[in-house]
């Protein structure tokens, strides 16, 4: 099975192809100022270098959030153009569901943060059991302070993916007991949208396009603004 998958919640946008869960290959545009001026381009460059054409991918996954409101509304509107066109299968993958592929280690816990300023947090938890990546509680938009009272009550030591790991590094280590480890790499990517996608595919969660909706977690800053003043 092949399968486009695109990333566009954060600052890089990143195309992948995979056949399964294995990468053949993945492409970032590292100075993007507008997605949607990326993402077509990298897209057409990743089908001519992997000699590929729309026809041949079996399955279109992509971010749905929470992130860059603005590049995951890119983001779902392109997949939703592919599907429709090709009638093909598509399937969501969360920003934080996709930072848990980060690390391939059981007998742990495995929390998602994504920055969403003003000292609050995107967060999930995930555990690896028997090569699958299960989500532990609801996501949440949190202050982090919030988010770490929960962490508390876990009991095996704690992988922190994305980019809140390293910004909340030394909050974290005083709030928790747990043997914590961070990863380096702090951004989404697609490789691993694609991997989540295809675990997804094996049990049966496909969508059609007209369903593809995004998980912002928490209301853009126009419509606080719109509620503000009413």
């Amino acid at each position: 099975m092949k399968i486009l998958a695109i990333e566009t919640s954060c600052d890089i946008a990143s195309v992948s192809l995979l056949e399964d869960d294995n990468l053949i290959l993945e492409l970032k545009e590292t100075s993007v100022k507008n997605h949607s001026e990326a993402l077509m381009p990298l897209i057409d460059r990743l089908l001519k270098e992997t000699e590929t054409c729309l026809d041949d991918i079996d399955l279109f996954a992509c971010d749905n959030g929470p992130g860059s409101f603005t590049g995951i509304r890119i983001g779902l509107s392109t997949i939703k153009a592919f599907c429709d066109v090709k009638n093909k299968p598509c399937i969501p993958v969360s920003s934080l569901e996709a930072l848990s592929y980060m690390v391939d280690e059981e007998d742990a816990y495995v929390c998602s943060m994504i920055n969403a300023k003003h000292s609050n947090v995107y967060a999930g938890i995930f555990e690896k059991i028997e090569d699958n990546y299960t989500k532990y509680c609801d996501f949440v938009f949190d202050k982090i302070e919030n988010f770490l009272l929960v962490l508390g009550s876990l009991k095996k030591k704690i992988f922190f993916v994305g980019n809140c790991g390293i910004l909340y590094k030394d909050m974290i280590k005083s709030y928790l007991k747990n043997d914590i480890f961070f990863e380096e790499d702090t951004l989404v990517s697609s490789k691993y949208v694609g991997m989540a996608a295809f675990d997804k595919f094996q049990k049966g969660e496909i969508i059609s396009s007209e369903n593809l909706n995004a998980l912002y977690l928490k209301k853009s800053s126009a419509e606080e603004t719109l509620e503000a003043k009413s």
